[in-house]
């Protein structure tokens, strides 16, 4: 069936627009122990007393650096609305709240003895039997007060004389209080001749390096108030496997009638051999002597991004070309590699001194695995840089060789737990006898997921070669191709290669679209078209893991439908206090079979751009999106003068759809199902995912749910919420602004029984229902190449 009806853009109407009603329980949960609240009260004020103290004795020797302590909170009670309570006792006129350590232990600064005077009255409400219950339950909720320490993260055994150190100050929410803290610490180092440097990873991280440490020198820097983490200075290496190959491949030459995109390389240099010089940009970014520079695995990248299919031969990207930015950000790794604030530095500086080109490579990680919890330095520095310069960076999940060793392999590489960017694992082409992985499944060397707090990364992925040992124990590799720096052909493996077909696919969509550039839309368009190969047999859980949502088409087929399906994009900004709600969703009646059943299969795609705060530990994204799309009996009017009820329009009898719990476990569980493939079903539940799909078949309802929510009458409706944190609804309530997020939802119908023109009688009913739609505009050069 021929693919060439592009795809849409459909906006809200003025009514779909709501206001966010109040409601909830008013009773106390279960673990609130009201006759606890005294005692807890009365230890807590003892605590903040000895804390008063002593900032007196420091005020007294100049030393105005808050300290900070850290509340630990029952586990039951880390929800929203008491966290709020416990806010409530302890902000005064400032926001004294400053973040989450690793264990969701609340972090609360203190500046003066006057502060503690103000929180201790609010405690001492505790006290007595009439206190608010907002001040019991914030009470209740705390386990513990304790000053908070340095968090030292290293190892004396392997630690050696001269080691770099990476030193972390608190963020204390205030500028001035962060200038105090930094120009203290660089006066303690002066004094004590410790050798430091200021780093930049971003604006809400303050971070310096030392260097020629010893542990005498760890030993003092942990008596700075100031310090919340002190851990040795992560280094980066990049490994090149790669054999040698044969065969010719035909040099392209770019068309001087085209006007191609760039696409920046992140990497170690990009040599000019043949293959890859017409595409190469005079211009270039380096920070290294040419001396201190090995191009192999730059080359060996670009190569991959420019001659991929031609290599595999195969139509992976339908790519037709990029000029290439050469930006050097790492050294010969001959040497010691690089340091993580000298990296950062440089890829920092090569994006802002050219954010001209919007789309970069990164095919460059760590042997340090992320954390389960907090998000790493280096990923959010990518998060701001992305966000600052308006840019999409493609990153590579990271390599991992415990198979050699046949361990259980790590979970993605620190760097690759970057929100903003699009993180890539590697899937075998194909599997000899040596190889350790079957066809089309995640490479051996691939890290999984998840990333910290359960983020699903790598999102998407693509082919990186295989690899296994013979019987002596040795490396045998089954490669994907591309150029050595000398130009000749090359097997490589790894995410490094799977991570630029990625970046061509999305640089290809962006040179198609004439929509400006819009990451939020390029990250979305990949991953709704991804697939899972047919090969993967295994329980969602574990393609998630391995495989993100899987492996995305081509750019043709990403931007262009067939008659029987039609995908429609709705791309916003919701405030806090609005959603949206659609109910008039336009599901086709075509698509009711002969019994009365709406049959047909639904794929939704959601990429948000959420709030980031780096001195919130797991809960480093502040706002989520939730998606419901489903069916309801009929629209009710609803009485506004009531308490609580705002919306003048509701519906009946409304079922979500995208609900797991609607589905039969046994067709779930079927891995050899032909909708295995597609099938995506998740319960996000109040998981704070950037990004979020569902694949839902609805002929794999349960039979007493297809009569309930699929049996025609039945009206369809979307609706889309935002939630944001306590944290971020408290500073911004203090900045006097509304928080908001963007998010792109990309919706696909499709009819699997090829019975119906979807596309058209979808386009009818938004004309119908009076929807602002229109195609995805197209360069008009591009129509014609696609016609072709």
């Amino acid at each position: 069936m021929e693919r060439n009806l592009p795809i849409k853009f459909f906006q809200k109407r003025i009514n779909d627009e709501r206001n966010t009603e109040g409601g909830g329980n008013q009773d106390p949960p279960k673990w609130f122990d009201e006759a606890l609240v005294p005692y807890k009260a009365q230890q807590f004020i003892d605590t903040l007393s000895e804390v008063s103290q002593k900032i007196l004795a420091k005020q007294r020797e100049d030393n105005y650096i808050p300290n900070v302590i850290k509340l630990k909170v029952n586990e039951d009670a880390l929800a929203k609305t008491y966290r709020k309570e416990i806010r409530q006792i302890f902000n005064t006129q400032k926001m004294n709240v400053i973040g989450l350590s690793q264990n969701d232990e609340v972090l609360i600064k203190i500046e003066s003895a006057e502060e503690v005077s103000k929180i201790t009255k609010k405690l001492a409400q505790g006290l007595k039997q009439s206190a608010k219950q907002g001040v019991k339950l914030g009470i209740a909720a705390i386990d513990d007060i304790e000053e908070h320490y340095p968090e030292i993260s290293i190892d004396n055994e392997t630690f050696e004389e001269s080691e770099e150190l990476k030193v972390k100050l608190f963020n204390y929410g205030d500028p001035e209080l962060n200038i105090i803290a930094i120009r203290a610490f660089e006066k303690f180092c002066r004094d004590r001749e410790i050798d430091y440097s200021r780093t930049v990873y971003s604006a809400d991280l303050n971070i310096f390096k030392v260097s020629h440490a010893s542990l005498d020198t760890i030993a003092e820097l942990k008596d700075f108030d100031g310090v919340q983490l002190i851990s040795e200075m992560p280094r980066y290496y990049v490994t090149l496997d790669e054999l040698d190959g044969d065969g010719e491949i035909e040099i392209k030459m770019p068309d001087a009638g085209i006007d191609y995109p760039t696409i920046g390389i992140l990497d170690s240099g990009i040599a000019k051999i043949p293959h890859l010089s017409p595409w190469l940009l005079e211009d270039n970014f380096t920070k290294y002597h040419e001396d201190d520079v090995d191009k192999g695995h730059g080359t060996a990248v670009s190569g991959v991004l420019l001659y991929g299919d031609e290599f595999e031969e195969e139509n992976y990207t339908g790519f037709q070309g990029a000029k290439l930015f050469e930006a050097i950000v790492f050294p010969n790794n001959t040497t010691q590699g690089v340091s993580e604030e000298e990296l950062i530095e440089n890829i920092r500086e090569a994006i802002s001194e050219n954010d001209h080109i919007k789309i970069w490579n990164l095919s460059l990680g760590t042997n340090k695995e992320a954390d389960e919890i907090e998000f790493s330095d280096f990923g959010k520095a990518l998060d701001e840089i992305q966000e600052q310069h308006n840019v999409l960076i493609c990153k590579s999940a990271g390599n991992c060789g415990n198979f050699k060793k046949n361990s259980p392999r790590s979970r993605i590489s620190q760097s690759a737990d970057t929100i903003r960017g699009l993180v890539v694992g590697s899937i075998a082409k194909s599997k000899n006898s040596t190889d350790l992985s079957e066809k089309n499944h995640s490479s051996p060397f691939s890290r999984i997921g998840p990333g910290p707090s359960f983020l699903i990364k790598p999102e998407i992925s693509h082919i990186g070669g295989n690899a296994g040992l013979d019987e002596h124990n040795r490396l045998v590799l089954n490669p994907v191709y591309t150029f050595s720096k000398t130009g000749d052909r090359k097997g490589v493996a790894g995410t490094s290669f799977s991570t630029p077909r990625i970046s061509s696919i999305v640089a290809g969509l962006d040179h198609l679209l004439n929509e400006g550039f819009n990451p939020l839309l390029l990250k979305a368009l990949t991953i709704h078209s991804a697939k899972y190969p047919t090969e993967l047999k295994v329980a969602i859980d574990e393609k998630l893991k391995h495989l993100g949502f899987g492996v995305p088409s081509n750019i043709q087929d990403i931007l262009f439908n067939q008659p029987n399906e039609i995908t429609l994009i709705l791309q916003d900004n919701l405030e806090k206090g609005n959603f949206i709600e659609i109910l008039d969703f336009p599901y086709p009646q075509s698509m009711v079979d002969e019994d009365g059943y709406f049959h047909g299969e639904i794929c939704v795609t959601l990429v948000t751009s959420p709030i980031l705060d780096a001195a919130n530990g797991s809960e480093y994204c502040q706002s989520n999106i939730e998606v419901l799309l489903g069916t309801y009996d009929e629209k009710t009017d609803r009485d506004t003068s009531k308490r609580g009820i705002i919306n003048p329009i509701g519906k009946d009898g409304a079922k979500n759809l995208l609900s797991h719990s609607l589905y039969s476990k046994s067709v779930i569980k079927n891995t050899e199902s032909p909708y295995t493939r597609e099938r995506v079903l998740v319960a996000y539940g109040d998981k704070f995912q950037p990004v979020k799909k569902w694949s839902v078949n609805l002929d794999e309802f349960t039979p007493s749910n297809k009569e309930k929510y699929l049996k025609n009458p039945k009206n369809w409706y979307l609706k889309v919420e935002g939630l944001f944190r306590d944290f971020i609804e408290t500073k911004a309530e203090m900045q006097r602004i509304t928080p908001s997020q963007e998010f792109c939802l990309i919706i696909t119908i499709k009819d699997t029984r090829n019975e119906s023109h979807i596309y058209n009688e979808v386009t009818q009913l938004l004309d119908s229902f009076n929807f602002v739609h229109q195609n995805v505009r197209l360069k008009e050069d591009v129509r014609i190449q696609l016609r072709n």
